[in-house]
């Protein structure tokens, strides 16, 4: 019905779930638009087959009913009244010109049409005051109530013929709100059912984002402590020397990957860092990069560690080179080169996850990718790119 009591009724009759808010609306609507397609064709028959002399009567009463149908058909299209009790003083004062009315318009026989009127009025009342029942069935018991007067009035005072006619709309009217009762338990085991699989869904993202988080702080752990563990077993006295400073930036990196990654942080600095490699020389040319969030910026610090570790294990160098730079797409692009043996990348085994696992998978997994190009004999290059290039 109107916006303004949908929105009041539904509060105080506890509307919570998404589906039972559109079955009131559809039920407050939808009653206002059956009562009129009723109402209309009532009235214009009613004229039709009103005795000569009390056809002007009988227009009078079918034109306030269709003027009250278009009326409320305004309301409910657009929401132009904010209060319900604007709607119930207009229904009670058309319900009672209407029942009152009989009188005037040639008796029970000839006005059959006010009792289809307010027989279906009375019907859909549980319905368009779903949220306020108390309402709805007051405003029923008045329209059968004003029925049943203005039948006597024009009987000359004998209730009797109007008298089972309104029972039995009374007893259509109580069926009429079981009816929507039944339904609306049923819409609210659905919303129960939606919140029960959304609850589920959301307990579901919470621990996949937990288990996120705890493989990246394992990865961590593996890149800080076998590099560290690398420098000790060099036994060269420059090793021995950096393992405090190392050890100290290690348990840095750990103590801030194991929270959430929900700010951002200074990816040079990081590569800044990344670069202090024992035993290989980074030539670096970093240009400014705007702040970055957690995730990717720890995936491309590790995966520059990690990168040079594998140079220095199996490049057979001590130098490599690094770039890094926003490019013509706003992407952060990342390079780490270096002039070694290089190695095919289609002939490395499964077990051995160094590039795959500790640099390319976990870069994918933060919103990036990493390209890897490499030749036995012509060096390799990697280059870590973020956001990932959809196009590619």
């Amino acid at each position: 019905m109107v916006e303004g009591h949908q929105e009041a009724g539904e509060a105080r009759g506890k509307v919570s779930g998404a589906a039972e808010r559109e079955l009131v609306r559809a039920a407050s609507r939808y009653s206002v638009w059956l009562r009129s397609a009723t109402v209309v064709p009532c009235g214009v028959f009613g004229v039709l087959a009103a005795p000569g002399g009390t056809r002007p009567q009988t227009a009078v009463l079918a034109v306030l009913a269709i003027g009250w149908s278009v009326l409320r058909l305004v309301w409910a299209r657009n929401g132009t009244v904010s209060r319900a009790w604007t709607v119930v003083a207009v229904d009670v004062v058309v319900l009672a010109a209407m029942g009152v009315g009989q009188a005037v318009a040639g008796g029970q026989d000839s006005a059959s049409w006010v009792y289809a009127l307010i027989s279906i009025t009375a019907v859909t009342y549980p319905f368009e005051w779903c949220t306020r029942p108390l309402v709805g069935s007051g405003l029923a018991v008045l329209a059968l109530g004003a029925y049943v007067a203005g039948s006597a009035v024009a009987h000359s005072g004998d209730w009797s013929p109007a008298v089972l006619p309104a029972v039995r709309v009374l007893m259509e009217v109580a069926l009429a709100r079981l009816s929507y009762v039944l339904i609306r338990s049923e819409v609210r085991a659905v919303d129960r059912l939606t919140e029960r699989v959304a609850a589920r869904r959301r307990e579901a993202a919470v621990a996949a984002a937990r288990r996120a988080v705890e493989r990246e702080y394992l990865a961590t752990l593996h890149d800080t402590a076998s590099t560290t563990l690398l420098m000790v077993a060099m036994g060269t006295r420059e090793a021995h020397d950096d393992v405090r400073e190392r050890a100290r930036q290690d348990l840095k990196m750990l103590t801030v990957s194991s929270g959430p990654d929900a700010g951002r942080v200074d990816l040079g600095a990081l590569l800044a860092t990344a670069t202090l490699h024992p035993g290989v020389r980074v030539r670096q040319d970093i240009g400014g990069l705007p702040p970055v969030p957690a995730a990717p910026a720890l995936a491309v610090f590790h995966g520059v560690r990690e990168a040079l570790t594998n140079v220095n294990r199996h490049a057979g160098v001590a130098e490599a080179a690094l770039r890094a730079e926003v490019d013509e797409h706003g992407r952060i692009v990342v390079e780490l080169r270096d002039r070694g043996r290089g190695f095919d990348p289609e002939q490395v085994a499964p077990h051995r996850r160094g590039i795959s696992g500790s640099i390319v998978e976990r870069m994918a997994a933060a919103g990036g990718r990493v390209l890897v190009a490499s030749a036995p004999g012509e060096g390799t290059t990697l280059r870590w790119m973020w956001p990932r290039d959809q196009a590619a």
